[in-house]
C-alpha cells in the first residue's frame, strides 16, 4: 500500500525513510522550501537513538555534549550538526585559529574575542586566535551572500589552493571558518585531512549553506529510496473508505492508505493565524489544509483571541507560537483519525528542533506503513 506524506523537511524525509524501510511505496508532495531549508546546521532536541543510515545521508553527526560556534559570536552546546560545522568540545584547552575575512557578513576579530570569552572557553582553557587568510578573489565576494562565497569554493581549483593555504600556516590545532565551506563537496573533511587538524564551520545564516545541503542530500536520499516526488500545494484532505485522499488545487484527488503530514509550523506554512475580521469562525490558529482536526495550543482549543484583529503575539508571547499543533498519540497517529500521522513542527505542544522531527517522522512514517 502506499503512504502519502505532506512535506518535505526533516520530518517528512524521516517518515519517507521510516515508511519504505517497512515497505510501504511512498508519494511526497511537497511545493515551497520550509524551515529545513532556513536551518542553521546544529541539531538539538534529540533523546534517542538515529538511524545511522538516514545520518549519514543527510550529512549529520550526532554527539553528546557537542559544542558549535554560532556566526553571531556564542559558543553554544547542541546534540551534533551538520559535518561541516567544527566541533568544539573536541579542541577543548587547544589554539583554534577563527579566519579573518573582509568580508561584509563576517567581523573575525570581534567573533575572536567573543568565543575567547565565552563561558565554555575560559572553563576550558581554549584559546581563539585570529589568522587572516586571502580568501577573497575580486572585491564583490565581499558583498555576496554566504551560499555565492561557498559555491566559489567548489571551483575545481579552489579546494587545492586553500588546503595549501592551510597548510603553510603551522601552530593552530583547528581551523573556524565561516560558513563557506562548500555546497556539494566535503571540503571540512577534505581539509581537514589535507591539513592534519580538524577544519570546519560556524552555523549558517537562514537559508545559507547548512540548508542548502540539506536539500541536495535529501533530494539524493529520496531518489535512492525511490520515493516518488509531487511538486504542489495540497489544500484538502479527505479520508473515508479505508482511504486518504489528497487534493492539490483543481487537480485530480492523491489516494493512499496513509497520511504523514508534515507541513512545518508557522515557518513551514502548515499553521496560519486566524484573524477575529476574517469570517465566522473564532480568532487563533489553524492548519493551512482543510479537512483535518483542528489544532490546538497546550492541549486547548487553539483560540486565544488578544486583540481585534486577532492574537496579539507581543501581549501573549512569541513563545505561544511554538505550543500550538495537532494533538497525537505516541506514534504520530492525529487525535479522531485513523489514518492521518504528524510529524515535526505540525505536531503539539512540542517545542521544534531538528532532533523533534526526525524521531518524531520516523516513528510516524513506520505507524503509517503499518496502517497501509
Amino acid at each position: 500500500m502506499k503512504v502519502l506524506i505532506v512535506g518535505a523537511g526533516f520530518a517528512g524525509v524521516a517518515a519517507a525513510f521510516a515508511a519504505r524501510r517497512a515497505g510501504a511505496s511512498v508519494t511526497m508532495v511537497a511545493g515551497a522550501p520550509g524551515a529545513s531549508a532556513l536551518y542553521c546546521g546544529a541539531v538539538d532536541g534529540v533523546d534517542a537513538e538515529l538511524p545511522h543510515e538516514l545520518l549519514q545521508a543527510l550529512g549529520l553527526r550526532l554527539a553528546k555534549g557537542a559544542q558549535v560556534a554560532t556566526r553571531e559570536g556564542v559558543v553554544r552546546g547542541s546534540s551534533g550538526a551538520d559535518s561541516a560545522l567544527l566541533n568544539l568540545a573536541l579542541l577543548a584547552g587547544k589554539r583554534v585559529a577563527v579566519v579573518d575575512v573582509p568580508r561584509d557578513d563576517w567581523d573575525g576579530p570581534l567573533l575572536a574575542r567573543s568565543f575567547a570569552s565565552s563561558s565554555w572557553a575560559r572553563s576550558t582553557e581554549t584559546r581563539f586566535e585570529l589568522v587572516p587568510l586571502p580568501l577573497l578573489e575580486k572585491g564583490h565576494q565581499r558583498r555576496v551572500s554566504a551560499y555565492d562565497f561557498a559555491a566559489g569554493f567548489e571551483r575545481p581549483e579552489r579546494p587545492a589552493w586553500l588546503a595549501e593555504l592551510l597548510k603553510a600556516h603551522a601552530g593552530p590545532d583547528a581551523w573556524l571558518f565561516g560558513p563557506w565551506l562548500g555546497l556539494k563537496r566535503s571540503l571540512a573533511a577534505e581539509l581537514s585531512q589535507a591539513a592534519g587538524v580538524p577544519v570546519g564551520e560556524v552555523t549558517s545564516p537562514p537559508g545559507g549553506p547548512a540548508g542548502a545541503r540539506f536539500e541536495l542530500r535529501r533530494d539524493s536520499l529520496l531518489a535512492s529510496l525511490g520515493v516518488e516526488r509531487v511538486t504542489g500545494r495540497v489544500t484538502d484532505v479527505e479520508v473515508a473508505s479505508g482511504e486518504v485522499a489528497l487534493r492539490l488545487g483543481g487537480q485530480a484527488a492523491m489516494r493512499g492508505g496513509a497520511l504523514v503530514l508534515a507541513t512545518g509550523g508557522f515557518v513551514g506554512g502548515g499553521i496560519a493565524l486566524s484573524g477575529a475580521l476574517s469570517g465566522a469562525e473564532p480568532a487563533g490558529f489553524e492548519l493551512s489544509i482543510r479537512g483535518l482536526p483542528p489544532v490546538r495550543l497546550q492541549g486547548e482549543p487553539a483560540q486565544p483571541v488578544s486583540s481585534l484583529f486577532g492574537v496579539d503575539l507581543a501581549a501573549r508571547g512569541r513563545a505561544l507560537l511554538e505550543h500550538v499543533g495537532l494533538p497525537t498519540s505516541r506514534d504520530g497517529r492525529v487525535s479522531g483519525t485513523s489514518l492521518v500521522f504528524a510529524a515535526g513542527d505540525v505536531v503539539g505542544p512540542v517545542p521544534p528542533s531538528v532532533g523533534q522531527a526526525l524521531q518524531s517522522g520516523l516513528r510516524a512514517g513506520a505507524a503509517a506503513a503499518g496502517t497501509a
